[in-house]
């Protein structure tokens, strides 16, 4: 793959922004940047091989996720999700990136395949921005798709807070659409500190962060399960030693949070669906008329595996993780997983006037995290919604779309990739090691890679390759029989194996981890490494990069 040489110049942006500019200044200058969206659907109106520059400021921000429900959230330019960027195929890309915050983040574009030095990985391939300091990412935007961009500085901390954004790619020729619509999935904790009622406590090593939302009554934590969990208050506690990751946003009663699973704890932990940047009831609807052809893009900016059912039509799945499938075919009454950081592209036939609701809920669960996303015809608006009911039928891409001959070679390189850990889920390890004393796979350009991929844990690992796509070739010892499946992001499911190839064209040092970002802050990360790469960035020990 051909690619402009980057380059990287923390000063570049210097000018783009004033001193003391307030969020609706930072907003207004990228609203000034942002491709039109009318031009952005007409390809004859676009210059092809154009510069888009974009200026993010990374930023607090109060947020209303619904009337009831208004927290401070980190942001690019003042909304959440981050303003989505959107350019044509052929287009040179500036992000100009300034750190408002006070703590130091940097941003990763997911699954375009950018040069090394533009990953945006503190730690790897840059110093992680400090507050008040710039830094400009450019890359040239030469592989159409659906992506999104985060921050990859202490992920599950700022990405929870809201740091994630969706960049699209579109193709030169790409098909006219009457809605072309992005559906960001994410979740958080509705609670929060001034929520809280405190009952007599001994919290240990407990702080702000870690008790945030946490409403307590009198508690005696022996042999509590998952059941017993759901809507406690708590009193007398002894939480020796926890931490954000596991308080966040929980109502307790009668526990031992000494027996609760990594799943469970995250059920307590998160309990309202955030789409677009809103909650229940002021989620946006999508409004269509009859005959419309319709695509929605879903992506999984959360920390869940959610499931998606859309009702009373057919629809086809024309893309994983912005890669086309080949011969994509109407299927209805069929529900498809999404996990964190994949994405799947749509399309739906638009033939069933009413007032419809897309169901999105965590596959854990479905009783505690799930919404609905209003389809309106139009002259239905006043209808009520109608739900399509709890599918059965889960979607299969191993057997969808047609097959297609891509073969490139044999492989020259292969490796195992056993995803565990040692502890039941407070750590998680590949082949036995974590992060940061983590696997190391070697390649060089030109090899033919092949990753055998097995879960041996309780838990899905969404497992994300930087740099490059890879081709799913099979399941469990079954080879793919449907379309190709490229891409970036495979969720690996307990007791799964998956076989995945990709040629080694991109060369640097890249991350292999999984995208549950606390799996990934407790150890499951791994680094490919082009032999003879000759890094042209050394990490400052002063800087505090954390790359999981």
């Amino acid at each position: 793959m051909n690619k402009k040489k980057a380059f990287i110049t923390a000063g570049l942006a210097l000018g783009l922004f004033t001193a003391g500019c307030s969020a609706e200044t930072a907003e207004e200058t990228a609203g000034e940047n942002q491709p039109d969206q009318e031009n952005n659907n007409n390809q004859e109106e676009q210059m092809e091989g154009s510069e888009q520059v974009f200026n993010l400021e990374v930023q607090e921000t109060e947020w209303s996720y619904n009337e009831d429900l208004v927290r401070n959230a980190w942001t690019y330019n003042g909304t959440l999700p981050g303003e989505e960027i959107r350019v044509s195929e052929g287009d040179t890309v500036v992000l100009n990136v300034k750190n408002s915050l006070d703590i130091p983040t940097a941003i990763h574009l997911h699954g375009f395949p950018v040069p090394n030095e533009m990953d945006g990985v503190p730690g790897v391939t840059q110093n992680a921005i400090m507050p008040g300091e710039e830094f400009t990412y450019e890359y040239e935007a030469d592989v159409p798709g659906t992506y999104w961009y985060h921050s990859h500085q202490d992920g599950a901390t700022q990405v929870g807070e809201g740091l994630y954004g969706v960049f699209i790619v579109e193709p030169a020729e790409e098909e006219n659409y009457d809605t072309d619509e992005t559906i960001v999935i994410h979740e958080i904790s509705s609670m929060d500190m001034d929520d809280m009622d405190h009952g007599n406590m001994d919290h240990g090593n407990m702080n702000e962060e870690d008790m945030n939302g946490m409403d307590h009554g009198d508690m005696d934590h022996d042999n509590i399960n998952e059941e017993d969990m759901n809507g406690i208050d708590h009193g007398d506690m002894d939480h020796d030693n926890m931490n954000e990751e596991d308080m966040n946003g929980m109502d307790h009663g009668d526990m031992d949070m000494d027996d609760l699973s990594h799943t469970e704890m995250m059920n307590l932990m998160y309990d309202t669906m955030i789409i677009n940047g809103k909650t229940s009831p002021e989620i946006e609807a999508i409004n269509v008329e009859e005959g419309n052809k319709v695509k929605l893009r879903f992506l999984n900016a959360g920390l869940f595996t959610q499931v998606v059912e859309i009702p009373g039509h057919s629809f086809k799945v024309t893309h994983y993780d912005g890669q086309p499938v080949n011969e994509p075919e109407w299927i209805s009454e069929m529900a498809f997983r999404i996990a964190p950081a994949e994405r799947y592209e749509v399309e739906i036939e638009m033939d069933n006037p009413g007032a419809w609701g897309i169901e999105v809920y965590a596959e854990e669960n479905k009783e505690g995290l799930n919404t609905v996303i209003p389809v309106i015809y139009e002259g239905h608006e006043e209808e009520e919604v109608q739900l399509g009911g709890s599918f059965t039928n889960f979607f299969d891409f191993t057997v969808y779309g047609e097959k297609l001959n891509t073969d490139i070679g044999e492989p020259t390189k292969e490796f195992d990739m056993l995803l565990g850990t040692d502890d039941g889920g407070e750590t998680f390890t590949i082949n036995g090691k974590q992060f940061p004393d983590h696997e190391i796979y070697e390649v060089e350009e030109g090899d033919v890679v092949k990753f055998t991929i097995t879960n041996d844990t309780d838990d899905d690992h969404p497992m994300h390759l930087h740099g490059e796509f890879f081709t799913v070739t099979a399941k469990d010892g079954n080879p793919v029989e449907g379309s190709p499946i490229v891409k970036d992001t495979l969720n690996v499911r307990p007791g799964e194996e998956y076989e995945i190839v990709f040629k080694a064209e991109n060369s640097g040092n890249w991350l292999f981890h999984c995208h549950e970002f606390h799996h990934a802050s407790g150890g499951m990360v791994a680094e490919i490494k082009y032999k003879d790469y000759e890094p042209f960035f050394t990490p400052d020990p002063d800087i505090p990069n954390k790359p999981e």
